[in-house]
C-alpha cells in the first residue's frame, strides 16, 4: 500500500475514533433541539422546541387580528410542519377550567380531523391541551373560555417530557384556512425533496 494512501486511511481512522470518543463523552458539535434527553425517550420542552411548539393560538384564527401575516412568512411554519408528530385540522370539543387557589388552567379537548395534513408519527386522534397562566395563549383562553368550543384550527402537535418525566403535548394552533394548508403541504414536499 502506498505511503500516501496509508497516511490518509490512518487519518480517517483517527478522525472516526475521535468522533466516537467525543460521542461517548457526550460531546456533540451540534444538538438537535428535539432529540430525546431523558429516560422517557422524549425531549424536554426547552430552547428551539419550545419556539416551534409554543402553546400559542394564532389570534387571526379567532378574528382578533384582521391583518395576519402570510403563512409562508411564518419563520417556524416549515420546520413545525416537518417535525410535528401530528399536523391536521382540529376541532375543539371541550373547554374546562381547573382552578387551584388563584391560578386557573384551561384544558382544551381537541379532536384531530382525518385525513391529517401530514403523515402522523403517533396514532393519537384526541389531545388534551393544558393552558396554564404562563402560556402565551392564556389570555385568549380566558377571553373566549367556552366560546372556543366548536372552533377549528390547523394544529401542530409534539410530545415532550414534563418535569416529572411524563409525556406532555405541546402545540401551535393556526387559522384553518386553505392558505395555511397549502403552506403546510409545500413545506412537507420541500422536506421530502431535500431529505433528512
Amino acid at each position: 500500500m502506498p505511503d500516501r494512501l496509508r497516511s490518509i486511511l490512518s487519518s480517517a481512522v483517527l478522525a472516526l475514533g475521535t468522533l466516537g470518543l467525543a460521542g461517548a463523552l457526550g460531546c456533540e458539535p451540534t444538538k438537535d433541539p428535539l432529540v430525546p434527553t431523558n429516560a422517557s425517550g422524549l425531549p424536554l420542552w426547552v430552547g428551539h422546541g419550545r419556539e416551534l411548539f409554543d402553546d400559542n393560538i394564532d389570534p387571526t384564527a379567532l378574528g382578533l387580528s384582521m391583518e395576519g401575516p402570510s403563512p409562508r412568512s411564518d419563520r417556524f411554519l416549515r420546520e413545525r410542519s416537518q417535525t410535528a408528530e401530528v399536523v391536521a385540522y382540529v376541532r375543539v370539543q371541550t373547554v374546562t377550567a381547573e382552578s387551584v387557589g388563584e391560578n386557573t388552567t384551561y384544558h382544551l379537548g381537541v379532536q384531530v380531523g382525518t385525513p391529517t395534513l401530514t403523515k402522523p408519527k403517533i396514532a393519537d386522534l384526541t389531545f388534551d391541551l393544558a393552558i396554564p397562566p404562563s402560556s402565551p395563549s392564556f389570555s385568549i383562553a380566558k377571553q373566549f373560555d367556552s366560546g372556543l368550543r366548536g372552533k377549528t384550527f390547523i394544529g401542530f402537535f409534539y410530545r415532550f417530557s414534563n418535569e416529572e418525566g411524563e409525556p406532555a403535548v405541546h402545540f401551535h394552533l393556526s387559522p384553518s384556512t386553505p392558505e395555511v394548508e397549502a403552506a403546510v403541504k409545500e413545506a412537507v414536499a420541500l422536506g421530502e425533496i431535500s431529505g433528512p
